[in-house]
């Protein structure tokens, strides 16, 4: 078996310690795959005034410093496991970087992440509520581009309600598309 990581990219105010990229660590981690995390998310509580755009642009040249640094091309299998803002950083480092043999996990994307979302190496994963980015313009997207989309009903962008017991079965159910991907 060769070597594999993991990259986990985390969203604005999602860090990699939040349930879907932290169980998705679990899952990685149980697969033998080395794993690096960026951190360049604000704490959830944090309130400020930069726009989303702002946050992409400010994350740019962490995120491939970081990239680079990781050294992937010593490994055999890569993938990238992003939520929301992390979604468009995790394109962008793979398209500036031109890294090939990438592939992806989109939880939640942007309308910013379409750009680099392609083909089989790639999943998405976001909820039919999400106020980003329209149900129906992301499955045509997907199907168009040959992309798996896995729509979860009802849910918004935190892919979470305000029933804990269910929301820890979204988190597991999550976590079971990731593993059958990984």
């Amino acid at each position: 078996m060769g070597k594999k990581i993991a990259v986990f990219f985390p969203g604005r105010r999602y860090s990699v310690d939040c349930p879907l990229l932290y169980f998705a660590d679990f899952v990685c981690s149980k697969k033998g795959y080395d794993r690096a995390f960026l951190h360049y998310a604000r704490h959830r509580e944090e309130k400020n005034n930069t726009t989303i755009p702002e946050d992409i642009e400010n994350a740019k040249d962490y995120v491939i410093a970081t990239i680079q640094a990781k050294e992937l091309e010593n490994y055999d299998e890569v993938v990238f496991v992003s939520k929301s803002v992390g979604t468009v950083m995790a394109g962008y480092a793979r398209e500036t970087l031109k890294l090939k043999n990438i592939r992806n996990v989109y939880i939640t994307p942007l309308p910013e992440t379409l750009p680099y979302i392609e083909g089989k190496d790639s999943i998405v994963i976001a909820g039919t509520n999400d106020r980003f980015l329209d149900k129906d313009a992301l499955k045509s997207f997907c199907d168009e581009k040959g992309v798996k989309l896995y729509q979860l009903e009802g849910l918004g962008h935190s892919m979470e309600t305000d029933d804990v017991k269910e929301s820890l079965d979204i988190i597991g159910r999550v976590q079971e598309i990731i593993e059958k991907f990984v």
